[in-house]
């Protein structure tokens, strides 16, 4: 394994303490080994495709969350090398797994801000939506986009505001 350089140690500085935690290895290591009904592939498709089209956005620990455009920010700030579901670009060794610094980031990612969680609960519709585009991309040749940016038009959103006075 080659050396690792300074935004990758930085970073995977910060992964260890998060994967410290028995439960969020444990979630890794299932889908990367096969065990887990989410492909690396499925979710691929959901943060990039699926939330994009949908505009997929939920609350998680009180926190409001729109999957399309966190995943946006973080692959800003880290780039593709160090942000990606795949295990592109220089290996390691991790808990016993052969991954990258940017895959281990990525996961953090779907896992601390309940992403994971939801694909698990919509994993069918999320399936089936894939399955469907794929096939109708295959019947026009043409390049395009396969989905347009809900985030582009009007949506609305209940969302509970308190404001205070001091």
């Amino acid at each position: 394994m080659d050396q690792i350089q300074s935004q990758e140690q930085w970073v995977l500085h910060r992964l260890e303490k998060f994967y410290a935690v028995t439960e969020n290895l444990q979630k890794v290591q299932n889908v990367l080994s096969g065990q887990s009904v989410l492909s690396l592939r499925l979710i691929d498709w959901f943060v990039t495709n699926y939330a994009k089209m949908h505009n997929v956005s939920f609350v998680h620990q009180g926190k409001y969350q729109t999957v399309y455009l966190s995943y946006k920010s973080h692959l800003k700030a880290y780039s593709k090398k160090m942000f990606d579901p795949f295990c592109r670009c220089r290996r390691i060794k991790f808990a016993g797994m052969d991954t990258t610094v940017g895959q281990l980031n990525f996961f953090q990612w779907i896992i601390s801000d309940g992403i994971l969680d939801h694909m698990y609960a919509h994993r069918e519709e999320i399936h089936r939506d894939m399955e469907a585009r794929i096939h109708a991309s295959k019947q026009t040749n043409k390049r395009h986009e396969i989905s347009q940016c809900a985030s582009d038009k009007l949506s609305t959103h209940s969302v509970q505001v308190k404001v205070s006075f001091n």
